[in-house]
């Protein structure tokens, strides 16, 4: 069994992270390692934040294959994780991606590429960095300079 504790203060807050991993898993019983064939290993983040006066404290539970070895592994894969969900949160704020029902062929893969280069166009605006990413989605629907700006072209004179 590996432990390991992370401490952050940012943002006002003061978040401890505790991580167990288990990398061996021949303690468990006969049955569930029959049923979880390619079941490696298994973990546990426990994430306590202090926010002014009030302290609340989640725990998630992980089962993995045998690829991950190490608890620094386990926690840089979970955090990992909630990075693709931030991105997630990112494109529905942004472009209302939760609304939009195109379903047929590639469609629906090709939008969100499409999204994706925007978001990534977006954020690595440097006219506007004081606005939010909505804002500036919103300002390249407006502007057709700010919106050649943003993919690095040059407009024609």
């Amino acid at each position: 069994m590996q432990k390991r504790v992370w401490v952050d203060k940012d943002h006002g807050r003061l978040e401890t992270r505790r991580a167990v991993w288990i990398a061996d898993v021949s303690w468990m019983d006969q049955p569930i390692r029959e049923a979880w064939k390619k079941l490696g290993a298994v973990g546990m983040i426990e994430s306590e934040q202090e926010i002014k006066d009030k302290i609340s404290v989640e725990r998630r539970y992980f089962i993995a294959s045998s690829g991950v070895k190490t608890v620094e592994q386990f926690a840089h894969a979970a955090r990992g994780h909630w990075g693709v969900e931030a991105m997630h949160w990112v494109l529905d704020v942004t472009f209302r991606e939760d609304h939009c029902r195109v379903r047929k062929g590639h469609a629906a893969r090709n939008l969100s590429a499409i999204r994706k280069f925007a978001l990534s166009a977006l954020r690595n605006d440097t006219l506007h960095p004081d606005r939010s990413l909505r804002r500036r989605r919103k300002l390249a629907d407006r502007r057709p300079d700010y919106r050649v700006s943003l993919l690095g072209l040059t407009p024609r004179q």
